[in-house]
């Protein structure tokens, strides 16, 4: 599934004379332009969105609940003194006007530019009002839905091979065709938003979604280049280009905070990109594999430890009990644990570029089995650190120490 490239794009890619490479590196490499304005246009825009959000005090305060929300935990941030929010604009749109610029609006584009303005727009309200879980959630269904509701569907799961297109209605709205696969688009609606939320939490600490996103953009753009899907490569190589300039940003001492702005709409295109690159799952289940099993054992761990009555109560309920709040209490610095989840995201998404066919299958069982091993002696880890410091502040020696 493609779509066609506008005036502008088409003019980019080839302005470069690339006949002294192979044809295999002239395919990246005609996209040198995309990467250039992506990194200028982050240059550019963090600064002023950073000014704009001390302007108008949309910061995120160490130990001060925002707008004064019972559930806000401050344990759970690890961000030193007050810090703009909103930094993901910087990102999302320069993508928003490539898809205007860059390609024609049709059945794929339409949907897609949608679907991240409503993000954009949601996610910008919650970076200043501090909305609710619920209306967090409304805003992403509605995007998700608008996505089920395209062209673009969820036909089968590749690795099992089981057809999800038991029943399919295709019908045209304001001149827009689209379709609806039953029940491969609600799986597929229930993923888009498990991955928005999944990689929303990996942004507990300083440069982790940043870095993290720099790497798997990346492996998009190959993957999607190697299948010539010229609507994921653009979009990816432009927001690493992006990406990697945020990223000095947002490094420990941060400078400016992703922001929901940015965050829930890093976990969409993801998820998106990754499905028209290869009209799979599998490729974002292994770029994502950290983040989504991170998810699930923290959802279980509050289930278990709360006991909340319902989901709206569940989603409420935040803390220091993600991946890389258990990567600093076993000892690793900020700037350390920045390092080991992009490392680990680079492990883990450079199996997904390698395998192909039946080998992707056995790859995804292995890479499911040692992220949760990652993750489980992580957390065990850590959870006898914490033990070991109770007994020494609790121990009865403590108190005639001098």
């Amino acid at each position: 599934m493609n779509t066609e490239a506008g005036f502008y794009l088409g003019k980019l890619l080839s302005c470069l004379n690339l006949s002294f490479f192979s044809e295999a590196w002239a395919n990246y490499l005609k996209f040198l332009p995309i990467l250039i304005i992506g990194i200028l246009s982050s240059l550019i825009l963090t600064p002023i969105i950073g000014y704009i959000a001390n302007k108008y005090d949309i910061t995120y305060k160490p130990g001060v609940k925002r707008q004064g929300r019972d559930f806000d935990n401050q344990e759970k941030a690890i961000h030193e003194g007050i810090t703009p929010s909103l930094g993901g604009l910087a990102i999302t749109i320069p993508t928003l006007l490539a898809i205007v610029f860059f390609f024609k609006m049709d059945s794929t584009t339409i949907p897609i530019l949608i679907s991240i303005l409503i993000l954009i727009i949601g996610s910008t309200l919650d970076d200043i009002f501090n909305l609710p879980a619920k209306a967090q959630l409304l805003y992403q269904l509605v995007a998700a839905i608008i996505i089920a509701f395209s062209i673009i569907n969820l036909t089968n799961l590749s690795i099992i091979n089981i057809p999800l297109d038991a029943f399919t209605w295709n019908f045209k709205l304001l001149g827009i065709q689209n379709s609806f696969v039953f029940p491969g688009d609600l799986i597929m609606i229930f993923w888009i938003i498990v991955c928005i939320n999944a990689y929303k939490w990996t942004a507990g600490s300083p440069g982790i979604i940043e870095g993290n996103s720099i790497i798997i953009f990346l492996l998009i753009f190959i993957i999607s280049t190697r299948f010539n899907i010229l609507f994921s490569s653009t979009l990816s190589i432009l927001i690493t280009g992006g990406m990697i300039i945020f990223f000095i940003f947002a490094l420990p001492p941060q400078k400016i905070m992703t922001g929901s702005a940015g965050k829930s709409i890093y976990g969409f295109l993801i998820c998106v990109l990754s499905i028209l690159a290869d009209a799979k799952l599998t490729t974002s289940l292994i770029l994502l594999i950290i983040p989504l099993l991170d998810f699930i054992f923290v959802i279980i761990k509050r289930y278990v430890t709360h006991r909340p009555k319902s989901i709206s109560e569940l989603m409420k309920i935040n803390g220091p009990d993600h991946f890389h709040h258990q990567l600093i209490k076993i000892g690793l610095t900020r700037t350390q644990v920045v390092l080991a989840e992009i490392s680990i995201t680079l492990l883990f998404g450079s199996i997904a570029i390698l395998t192909a066919g039946a080998v992707r299958y056995f790859a995804v069982v292995l890479v499911i089995a040692l992220a949760t091993g990652v993750i489980v002696y992580t957390n065990i880890r850590a959870l006898k650190k914490e033990k070991k410091k109770e007994i020494n502040k609790e121990s009865p020696e403590s108190r005639f120490s001098y």
